[in-house]
């Protein structure tokens, strides 16, 4: 899908109208707007020339994305400037109106100057207004027809006028608007940052690049030359410096903390592991939930709705309260709903969730994956690579028989040979070794014929025919799987290795229900017969199981196809991060839901007292002013609880690594 930025989007109504203009375009296939991010993204065969023209025409600001960080630290530098200039305006426009509401003589030049302030210093609500009645409604129609016929009825009623009703409003609209600005430049720090890793330039795969202390390192590469320490957080979520050496890998987005180091590009520009991480959060906050395209629909009715509310109110309280009251209550309408807290109420939680996670080693892919993390019954784990490390450990009945081993084994390039010529610091000079496919090698050592291969307790270290000693070879179990496993209530093991090995894992691990000699097919006939059941894997063979589980969890060792069939990867090592993924999505999901109740609450609350609901019972009349402060504290609940949801998924993170038990689910 191609993407462009647009500037100007407030609201929901503003979501659905670029939606609009972008659908109408021929050959436009599919369309998503992301509010939080100002930026749309579609597919077909039009030229992106054409879809900007389109959107421009329609009166919003649509251009060719840039890279975000620079984007993000445009906009904040900007809502900053806006902040300052908002406030003066909102300060000097409460005095104003306290003012004139105490003054007993005219204040009708006076009035008339503060307006013309307060417009001045916040013309963008008003040419936002403007905008609206031309290309098409939203939350500023509301705004400039309160405006104007609090204009008219002090221009033509000298005596009665409400000139405080004419600026309060602008200035409270304004102020919520670079409130809420700012707040949202907060919200998306954590994807700025992200973004801000992604290398820019020409790098080609096989160019050289020499890096000292302090450089981000700017593709995946391979260190060629030298030795340095990297902090690569970015990647993994972790900040404990890795030690890199000649041969090693290193990836994009990672920090040279000391030494130099001249490396090889393994990737070109654009296609490092960190931009593939950029595209997945790119793409998982772009795609809209059901639960938004409702939103979305409501959105497009709510305006009319409210101008119709509006007048209807004018019309009935008008015999009984006068024209000057009604017509107060009917500007009180008109402000005093909210389409912007709807339209920011899942795209915003989504960025912070989104966003949060990926800082964290946690991607999450999809709408899929909130919606499954909170209904979750059981986990199935696969073992090696999952529960386990992938790393052997090797424990040998004596050293001589090791050593005898390693000589062998050093010929071979076999995971397992590998494991034991690790363990082993010195070895014989060995002749005439060769491998025997799926039993082991043979060779001579002195002149005398050894052997190494698999025995029924373990493998083997034979001369000639008699036994040396046997060495057996252990998967390493992650350092906390054990307490990682406390917060699940219902897990399962389901592994393709052998009877012997599961039994030994699920025993360390307390785990009940384990299963061996699992192929793929069995793993997936496995989920296919649970409810609610997650998968955790990292192979080819746990792909299907991953991809027909409510939610598939790939770990950081995963290879790309169960990176494709997954809904959450993660990216930082431990089988904790699970946990903190299931714990993410379901505070995700919920601070969406939070968001839409307090955004359709506000409004189903505030129209009927606004409407004149309490009068008779309380003699409550909403002035202007109160509604236009309300409007604006709607949609800051709606970010700052968004901003929350970071706030308390990292709090949670820290106390399940200090022992405290949070279930998070």
């Amino acid at each position: 899908m191609a993407t462009i930025d647009v500037d100007g989007m407030t609201c929901a109504v503003c979501v659905s109208r670029v939606e609009s203009v972008i659908s109408e375009l021929d050959g436009i296939s599919n369309v998503a707007v992301n509010l939080a991010k100002g930026s749309a993204s579609f597919s077909g065969t039009v030229d992106v020339e054409n879809v900007i023209a389109a959107v421009n025409r329609s009166g919003y600001k649509a251009s060719k994305p840039i890279n975000y960080f620079q984007k993000w630290k445009s906009e904040k530098e900007k809502s900053n400037r806006e902040i300052k200039i908002s406030t003066i305006s909102l300060v000097y426009s409460l005095l104003a109106m306290y003012y004139i509401m105490t003054a007993k003589s005219d204040q009708t030049m006076f009035g008339f100057f503060s307006m013309c302030i307060v417009l001045g210093l916040n013309w963008k609500v008003v040419q936002k207004g403007l905008d609206s009645i031309v290309y098409g409604v939203n939350m500023y129609t509301l705004v400039l027809l309160a405006f104007c016929c609090a204009l008219f009825w002090s221009l033509t009623n000298m005596d009665q006028a409400m000139w405080e009703a004419t600026f309060i409003v602008i200035a409270f609209v304004g102020f919520g608007d670079s409130l809420e600005s700012l707040a949202r430049s907060s919200a998306t720090s954590s994807f700025a940052e992200l973004s801000s890793m992604v290398s820019v330039g020409n790098i080609e795969v096989g160019d050289e690049l020499s890096l000292s202390a302090g450089m981000v390192v700017p593709v995946d590469g391979t260190v060629l030359d030298g030795w340095t320490d990297v902090e690569q957080s970015v990647i993994t979520g972790e900040n404990m410096p890795v030690p890199v050496k000649s041969g090693d890998p290193v990836w994009a987005g990672s920090t040279i903390l000391d030494g130099s180091v001249v490396i090889r590009a393994d990737a070109d520009s654009g296609s490092s592991r960190i931009d593939e991480v950029i595209r997945l959060v790119d793409k998982s906050q772009s795609q809209k939930a059901e639960i938004e395209k409702t939103v979305d629909k409501i959105a497009r009715i709510f305006v009319p709705l409210v101008i119709l509310l509006a007048v209807s109110t004018f019309l009935f309280w008008r015999p009984t309260m006068g024209t000057e009251s009604s017509l107060r209550m009917a500007i009180t309408v008109m402000i005093i709903a909210c389409p912007c807290a709807m339209g920011l109420a899942t795209p915003i939680a989504l960025f912070v969730g989104t966003s949060v996670g990926a800082k964290n080693g946690i991607l999450l892919k999809g709408h899929r994956a909130l919606e499954a993390a909170s209904k979750i019954d059981v986990v199935v784990f696969d073992k090696t690579g999952t529960l386990t490390t992938g790393d052997f450990e090797v424990v040998a009945d004596n050293e001589e028989c090791l050593r005898i081993a390693a000589s062998l084994e050093i010929h071979t390039n076999h995971p397992i040979a590998t494991a034991i010529v690790k363990s082993c610091s010195d070895t014989y000079e060995a002749s005439d070794v060769t491998t025997i496919p799926g039993w082991g090698v043979k060779g001579k050592i002195d002149g005398k014929s050894y052997s190494v291969g698999k025995g029924h307790d373990g493998i083997e270290v034979k001369q000639g025919e008699s036994l040396l000693g046997l060495i057996r070879i252990k998967d390493t179990i992650r350092k906390d799987a054990v307490d990682a496993l406390r917060f699940l209530d219902s897990v399962i093991l389901s592994s393709g290795d052998k009877e012997s090995e599961v039994r030994r894992v699920a025993t360390e691990l307390n785990i009940t229900d384990a299963r061996s000699n699992q192929t793929p097919e069995d793993k997936l006939e496995l989920i296919e017969s649970l409810s609610n059941v997650a998968m955790v894997g990292d192979g080819i063979n746990d792909s299907a199981a991953l991809a027909a589980s409510d939610l598939g969890i790939a770990v950081s060792s995963a290879t790309g196809v169960a990176d494709v069939s997954s809904d959450i990867v993660l990216t930082r090592d431990g089988l904790m991060s699970t946990i903190d993924a299931l714990d993410l999505a379901s505070k995700t999901r919920t601070n969406i839901r939070q968001n839409l109740v307090w955004a359709f609450g506000y409004n189903l609350l505030a129209l009927p007292v606004a409407m004149g609901a309490l009068y008779h019972s309380h003699g409550l009349v909403l002035p202007p002013w109160s509604a236009a402060a309300a409007m604006s504290l709607s949609s800051m609940c709606v970010i700052l609880n968004s901003i929350r949801l970071r706030w308390s998924f990292e709090r949670g993170m820290a106390r399940r690594r200090h022992g405290s038990r949070i279930t998070p689910r």
